[in-house]
């Protein structure tokens, strides 16, 4: 006899269920979502401060290694602090920079105000540095005949090489130190061949030899940017080049590293009395300039750079994420941001200023800075009774 049975119900999800499942599978897309929007920040945050960090010390490597250098083959007593005189190699223009080892924000040299270089970013110093690569003694060669427009002859001609960049100066440095960078075009015997040459400079006149590629580069943040500029190249003063719509600009002033917003710099000077002599320590620092107007010593000019011991330089560099939220409150600080009576002192402050940027707030910085030693100032101003700087 046949049996016959009851279907089976085919199984299925309710729509409850569904719904259950979409709720579940939107909470987990959600919170997926919402760690990978936290991961990226973080991500953003951690290379952010990395960079910050790399842009930061590629620029204060670069500003103290040229500083290390400042100074060599222009500290004799004779010359250092002068004004010097020569044509750029590129654009062939007629300029006069002041022969300090390091110059902050360095001022015209016929009358000395501030300006010699286009302002920096607001809120930023301009460093300069100047040195040679010459061989021979920084002392200089001294000049057994009268010069001529064309010709110098000297006593050692070995510490010479054609190419050379000389200036020649006399045996008591005058009251108004202008020099000229000639060019050793030729060399025969103790006779060197010059352009453009200084002629009638008598005898025992000195002639200091700065080498084939002695360097003069102004340091100066712009457009977030440390930028240099090779001033035997290029006027660095020329204003135009410092215009970002200029098409030189970037071939003047070269960048360096981006998202630096901040540069400071101060010398690290011997201030002890005339009185007592040097001591060789540093006890001040400030943005005094030996020779400028500021500088109220009343010591003559190689005597003030005698006592520029050292700089001391701070950057800050910004991370390149913006943030919509507020991640700092308080300008970025260094050892120069406050006055301070104890020593070394630091009778006036120079802080940082990042406001000229309305959204400042919505970035993290990196502070970074360093003291360097001025060793060839230290080197020759350590001789006090040597070459004129007994007294200093």
């Amino acid at each position: 006899m046949r049996q016959h049975t009851t279907p089976r119900l085919h199984g299925g999800f309710s729509l409850v269920e569904i719904m259950v499942g979409l709720a579940i599978g939107m909470a987990s897309i959600i919170i997926m979502l919402q760690m990978l929007t936290n991961a990226e920040a973080s991500k953003r945050t951690t290379a952010g401060g990395n960079d910050a960090q790399m842009n930061g010390s590629l620029s204060l490597y670069s500003l103290e290694r040229d500083i290390r250098a400042a100074g060599y083959g222009i500290n004799a007593f004779n010359i250092v602090g002068c004004a010097l005189s020569y044509t750029t190699t590129t654009d062939t223009r007629a300029v006069t920079v002041p022969l300090g080892p390091v110059d902050i924000n360095p001022q015209t040299v016929a009358t000395p105000v501030a300006g010699l270089i286009p302002a920096a970013d607001a809120g930023n110093d301009i460093v300069m540095v100047v040195y040679g690569n010459a061989n021979g003694s920084a002392e200089g060669d001294t000049l057994v005949a009268t010069s001529t427009a064309t010709a110098y002859q000297i006593t050692n001609e070995t510490a010479y090489a054609i190419g050379d960049r000389v200036m020649v100066q006399a045996a008591t440095r005058p009251a108004n130190c202008a020099l000229s960078l000639d060019r050793i075009t030729a060399i025969n015997g103790v006779n060197l061949t010059v352009t453009p040459g200084k002629s009638g400079m008598p005898v025992s006149s000195v002639l200091y030899n700065m080498g084939a590629a002695p360097v003069i580069k102004v340091y100066a943040v712009r457009e977030g940017r440390l930028t240099v500029c090779d001033y035997l190249a290029y006027d660095c003063g020329l204003a135009a080049y410092a215009a970002t719509t200029n098409a030189m600009h970037d071939t003047v002033w070269v960048p360096v590293a981006g998202n630096i917003v901040g540069l400071r710099a101060q010398y690290g000077r011997d201030n002890s009395t005339v009185a007592t002599g040097m001591v060789g320590v540093v006890n001040v620092y400030d943005q005094i300039t030996p020779g400028t107007p500021a500088d109220t010593s009343l010591r003559p000019i190689q005597c003030a750079w005698a006592r520029t011991m050292a700089t001391r330089l701070a950057v800050v560099s910004r991370s390149a994420a913006y943030s919509k939220d507020n991640l700092t409150t308080a300008q970025p600080t260094w050892s120069g941001s406050v006055v301070s009576a104890t020593a070394p002192q630091n009778p006036a402050s120079a802080p940082f200023d990042l406001s000229g940027d309305a959204d400042w707030q919505h970035y993290r910085y990196k502070t970074l800075e360093t003291a360097v030693p001025l060793r060839n100032t230290i080197w020759q101003g350590g001789q006090a009774a040597y070459q004129g700087g007994s007294g200093c």
